[in-house]
């Protein structure tokens, strides 16, 4: 608790001389909630709801739908939520309840949604947003969706937030057996069970003694008012898994009658790859269904917010700053070693660079609003979202070589990644056009298009009435951070040069920077005549688009936007076709 103090009283002192611009707005190039409360009340406090209404602007985001309007907005209401992020930031966190359960930026039907501010995030948010995406990645059962949006409340405009899904028990959500309050059957009390480790004593919790002498706090969810039997029963569970963990026979299976060895480590390697110190200590939940032979599973995750805080080198359990529950002793046994193991060389064998690509895509789609952020909240924000992007990757791929010298790695053939670029010209006035690219990593320099100018470029491409001259190279192997400049054959930014800018794939450019990421598939490659455009998928008639699991994650007519980046199975025309959405 003396850490929340001490940095409650450092924001305090910070914020005596905040300063935001009066003329920052929202960017509008991703949707826009307008929140209005009753009689502009301002939320002053996290328990009590007030009311107020909504309404969603889609400011021209194709695939998604409006709700309400200025003229005619929609019921909610409106509290604050969190702990430390509440009591510490003038940019708030919010809680919301719609007035009946909605779908909204194409996240399924719910009243229960939180508005996260990620004001503890220089980041420019991209600490929970790549620990939900790796959560989806290793097949976690249900990880929170999170959808950037802008936020104007009371005719204010108060930055960029990320409408997220709240943690509860529900078939789309947590999806186990609700347990009533107050409960006493000896079979129901089994489950469900939603808790979580935390680090606050003040919500409603029972607390035991670790093995090692410090204590845990288990704040139960669901059910929310326990009976003598319920509390008991809770107690009496956490005591056996804490006996069993702290046996000294390391060779002991007893523990994992309690709990799911398989969901555990996912959780736990999610954690690792992010060196988050602070994951088994706060903001951990674990869940139990029904059933006497029933295990508690850990998860889903939750709060990313002390992610890469540190500095690598260490597991998370090793000088934690706060603490950590359990693992550190979990650790000790063979067999979950082992499991760790497995499950880590599946996924580096399988899936796993693609959170590259997530973070590329992140920082393209959402530069401008978090640059907007920034203007509103300057000693929260940030200005260089590509910067960003570049340090969160390169925190993964010094965790991900730190995990694989103690767990072992996929010995991966040499591979290459064949570039295209596409720069227009129209406002620099440059009768040549040559492209200089170069990979820059651990402080050294290799150029990928020879030395400088680089190469010049002859060939054009008419992209939607625009003349793009454009470029394809294969750097040979696959870059770790790839910089391109387009310039006239001199020097000088400005006048005969681009800044230094990252190389993404298919990157559209003018002298400015990035215009957006460019993808189209030939109609003749699929017999339905569907095209593809980054997200979106074009076909006359009725599509549907659903994800690896079966599940319907969007549907239009003549067009469909996926929720994010992903593979999906698209459906038109009466024709299923397999899709690599960027």
């Amino acid at each position: 608790m003396l850490r929340h103090k001490i940095f409650a009283t450092l924001v305090a002192l910070i914020c005596t001389t905040f300063v935001w611009a009066d003329d920052a707005t929202f960017s509008g190039t991703i949707p826009v909630m307008y929140i209005n409360t009753e009689n502009s009340k301002p939320i002053t406090s996290k328990d009590t709801y007030i009311n107020a209404t909504y309404y969603l602007d889609p400011m021209g985001c194709e695939g998604v739908e409006a709700l309400g309007s200025a003229n005619a907005q929609l019921p909610l209401e409106i509290r604050g939520r969190g702990n430390w992020t509440w009591n510490g930031f003038d940019k708030k966190p919010y809680r919301l309840k719609f007035g009946s359960k909605t779908a909204i930026l194409g996240m399924k039907k719910s009243k229960h949604f939180a508005l996260m501010a990620n004001a503890d995030d220089e980041l420019s948010g991209l600490r929970n947003a790549v620990g939900y995406q790796l959560a989806r990645m290793l097949d976690m059962p249900w990880t929170p969706s999170d959808k950037p949006v802008e936020v104007v409340l009371n005719n204010e405009y108060i930055g960029l937030y990320f409408l997220t899904e709240t943690i509860r028990v529900d078939s789309d959500r947590v999806n186990i057996v609700e347990q009533a309050d107050g409960e006493s059957d000896e079979e129901a009390i089994t489950g469900g069970w939603l808790v979580e480790i935390d680090n606050y004593d003040s919500d409603p919790h029972v607390r035991i003694t670790e093995g090692n002498g410090e204590r845990i706090i288990f704040t139960y969810k669901t059910p929310e008012e326990l009976s003598d039997e319920q509390e008991n029963y809770l107690r009496e569970q956490m005591v056996a898994i804490d006996k069993a963990i702290y046996d000294k026979d390391k060779n002991s299976t007893k523990w994992e009658e309690y709990i799911d060895l398989d969901r555990l480590v996912r959780f736990y390697i999610i954690q690792e790859i992010l060196d988050n110190a602070e994951s088994f200590h706060g903001s951990c939940y674990m869940h139990r269904d029904k059933g006497e032979n029933q295990k508690w599973m850990f998860g889903p995750v939750w709060d990313f917010g002390n992610t890469f805080r540190r500095g690598s080198g260490q597991f998370i359990y090793e000088n934690p700053p706060f603490g950590q529950t359990w693992i550190g002793e979990i650790a000790k046994f063979p067999r979950f070693e082992e499991k760790v193991k497995e499950v880590w060389y599946s996924f580096r064998e399988n899936n796993f660079d693609e959170i590259y690509t997530f973070i590329d895509n992140f920082v393209v789609n959402y530069e401008a609003a978090i640059q907007a952020d920034d203007k509103r909240w300057p000693n929260y924000g940030s200005s260089n979202v590509t910067k960003d992007g570049t340090t969160m990757k390169n925190n993964i791929r010094e965790r991900v070589e730190f995990l694989a010298e103690h767990w072992g790695d996929i010995e991966k053939e040499p591979t290459s990644t064949t570039y295209t670029v596409y720069f227009d010209p129209a406002e620099t006035g440059w009768q040549k056009i040559y492209v200089y690219s170069w990979d820059y990593y651990n402080n050294k320099v290799t150029n990928l298009l020879g030395d400088w100018p680089g190469t010049r470029t002859k060939t054009t491409v008419n992209i939607e009435g625009t003349e793009y001259y454009t470029i394809s190279f294969d750097p040979g192997y696959t870059p770790v951070q790839p910089m391109i400049i387009f310039n006239d054959g001199k020097s000088g930014v400005g006048e005969h040069q681009t800044e230094d800018l990252v190389l993404y794939n298919n990157g559209m450019y003018d002298s400015k920077g990035l215009k957006g990421i460019y993808s189209a598939i030939n109609s003749t490659t699929h017999d339905n005549g569907m095209k593809i455009r980054c997200r979106t998928i074009y076909c006359k008639g009725e599509i549907a688009l659903y994800n690896m699991q079966g599940v319907i994650v969007a549907h239009g007519q003549d067009q469909v936007t996926a929720p994010e980046a992903g593979i999906y199975i698209a459906v038109c025309n009466n024709i299923a076709t397999k899709v690599c959405l960027q």
